[in-house]
């Protein structure tokens, strides 16, 4: 008999009273509902609208280590265009001994696959209701196989899922009727299951800056990731089946970053996970990985989600789109970036890291998250101290030319010197991979230096200038003469200690200024006050980056304006051998 499907209003889901009669259609008498093979590769789909009340299915997943245990399935009818134009979403009611441990569908469970008794794949759990329990969203096997060609040519492969998925009162109704959820809870309708979003290797604090753009990016927190991972050790990809552990990481090593979810099939060389989009970018540079599950946390309030830990690369995701994501296996992102350390603690002992970066967006938060972790582990502990470090990136432009950036710095902290240190890199970096001009890829980030928990600080005690021949503290400077120059001399003093320091900053007064006024900034360089320009070309802001100040520059500053606006600015900068706490101290300049 024919069965027609749940219909919607436009894309929201939202399922018309007409065709609510179609969900409530028994099953065909003698459909069985026996548990099938686990497919090793390449599944044959289950048509779409076959996909309807009644049908029974077996479906597998990981609880815990890298075994995918089996769980039923019962079909609960469709709703057209659920996750998006021209792309149903199947109900089913699940249920095993795990789901009931968990209290509902897990996050993580994103692209577990459920068959058929004669092995047709009738597609990937991957959405489920608001409120946890074991009603869930299938993603339909038409879509999912349709990403194992060229994946932008897909059914409406770049289409936008659903954000929500609307369930009206019949439909509430009929989900209510298998005691899985209430009428109230049903009607919250469905959502996406999130893709937990795992990192090991973190600093213990402090991180949440560098995680902002992953947060923002991918709408998750970011969770650590329990024991150790495995990320460094190799793996095949022989070990990404059907309903296997699946983690698109975003770097891997001493500070790993992934998603965890479920794979959904593999045929020959390729891979799909997740039955809905991650980041949604199409087309995509992360790494495929196994993992091992740890455990699926229980979470009555905003829903149980799986643990786990990734092992080692073993292809791309090179499609996060509507339907999943599609890998190949047994090749290695284009992008990879390294991401070194080295350095030398109070002891003299030599501590080195290596994290690979794979997300090139994410390189900033990639880079500063593995110094951050490398200066706890070379000092032993998130505290108080001083580094000194020597910071080089490489990168490649639009037409593939190489560019390289250096940069020495200096940082004190008398609260975490892991964050000051690489708070710089941050910034160092970001600038780079959000920039509108060029196409960049950072091809190795690597810092040296020394970190130690001791406070080397500087701060500026007094600034001083020269009349007639003696110096007295900074005042405004008038009457100062076209070519001529400015004494400026600051003393600086040792934190918590005697040491003292004194600094010439004598600044010279540009010629042809006569008549005009400005102001005299003395500060440590990064407070340097001077109009920010905006650079106007990849070659602008390189310029810029390579000349960012230190944390042991000191500046004065003239800037002159003229009467008719003409904009005039001198400087003169000393350094000295440790960091200078900020400070800004100006006063008015009149050219006679």
């Amino acid at each position: 008999m024919s069965i027609p499907r749940i219909n919607s209003r436009a894309a929201c889901g939202v399922i018309t009273t007409a065709a609510v009669s179609a969900l409530l259609v028994a099953l065909p008498a003698g459909t069985s509902s026996a548990a099938p093979t686990l497919p090793d590769n390449c599944p044959t789909a289950l048509p779409t609208d076959q996909a309807v009340d009644g049908v029974a299915g077996t479906g597998y997943t990981v609880e815990k280590g890298t075994k995918a245990d089996a769980f039923t399935a019962k079909v609960l009818g469709r709703v057209t265009d659920g996750i998006a134009p021209g792309i149903d979403m199947i109900m089913a009611d699940l249920d095993s001994p795990a789901l009931e441990r968990a209290g509902g569908v897990w996050a993580g469970m994103s692209g577990s696959p459920v068959y058929t008794a004669d092995g047709k794949l009738i597609g990937s759990v991957s959405y489920g209701l608001v409120t946890p329990s074991n009603i869930a969203g299938i993603t339909p096997a038409e879509d999912l196989l349709a990403l194992r060609n060229d994946p932008s040519n897909a059914r409406r492969a770049a289409t936008r899922a659903n954000a929500k998925i609307a369930v009206p009162g019949p439909v509430a109704e009929r989900i209510a009727k298998t005691g899985e959820a209430t009428k109230v809870t049903a009607g919250k309708g469905f959502q996406r299951l999130a893709v937990p979003i795992s990192a090991s290797g973190l600093a213990p604090k402090n991180t949440q800056n560098f995680l902002k753009d992953v947060t923002k990016d991918s709408g998750m927190a970011v969770r650590a990731s329990a024991g150790k991972s495995k990320s460094g050790v190799k793996s095949s990809p022989s070990e990404i089946t059907a309903g296997s552990n699946y983690a698109a990481a975003f770097s891997y090593g001493d500070v790993s970053l992934f998603a965890l979810g479920t794979t959904t099939y593999v045929c020959d060389d390729t891979a799909v996970a997740f039955g809905h989009p991650f980041l949604s970018v199409g087309p995509s540079d992360y790494s495929a990985h196994p993992a091992e599950a740890v455990y699926v946390q229980p979470d009555p309030v905003w829903g149980p989600f799986k643990v786990g830990n990734p092992g080692g690369p073993v292809g791309t995701v090179t499609w996060d789109g509507t339907s999943g994501i599609r890998s190949t296996l047994g090749q290695n992102p284009e992008h990879e970036y390294p991401v070194t350390t080295s350095l030398v603690n109070d002891q003299g002992k030599t501590v080195t890291g290596s994290t690979t970066g794979v997300y090139q967006p994410w390189a900033a938060d990639v880079a500063a998250l593995h110094l951050q972790a490398a200066v706890v582990k070379a000092l032993g502990a998130q505290s108080q101290g001083s580094s000194e470090v020597k910071i080089t990136v490489k990168g490649t432009r639009g037409d593939g030319k190489k560019f390289k950036i250096t940069h020495d710095d200096y940082f004190s902290d008398n609260y975490d010197i892991s964050y000051a240190t690489a708070d710089s890199l941050y910034y160092l970096l970001y600038p780079l991979v959000s920039q509108p001009f060029e196409e960049v890829n950072i091809t190795g980030v690597k810092v040296t230096g020394k970190v130690s928990t001791a406070v080397k600080q500087y701060r500026v005690s007094s600034v001083q200038t020269k009349e007639k021949g003696k110096w007295i503290p900074l005042k405004d400077v008038t009457g100062v003469a076209p070519n001529g120059s400015i004494p400026v001399r600051a003393t600086l003093s040792g934190y918590r200690n005697g040491d003292t320091v004194t600094i010439p900053l004598t600044v010279s007064v540009p010629n042809g200024t006569s008549g005009y006024t400005g102001t005299l900034t003395v500060s440590d360089g990064r407070s340097v006050s001077s109009e920010y320009k905006e650079p106007n070309s990849l070659d602008e802001l390189l310029t810029q980056l390579n000349q960012t100040p230190s944390g042991n520059q000191l500046v004065s500053q003239v800037d002159l304006d003229s009467p008719e606006g003409t904009k005039v600015t001198s400087k003169r900068d000393a350094e000295v051998n440790g960091a200078i706490a900020y400070y800004s101290t100006q006063v008015a300049v009149t050219v006679k």
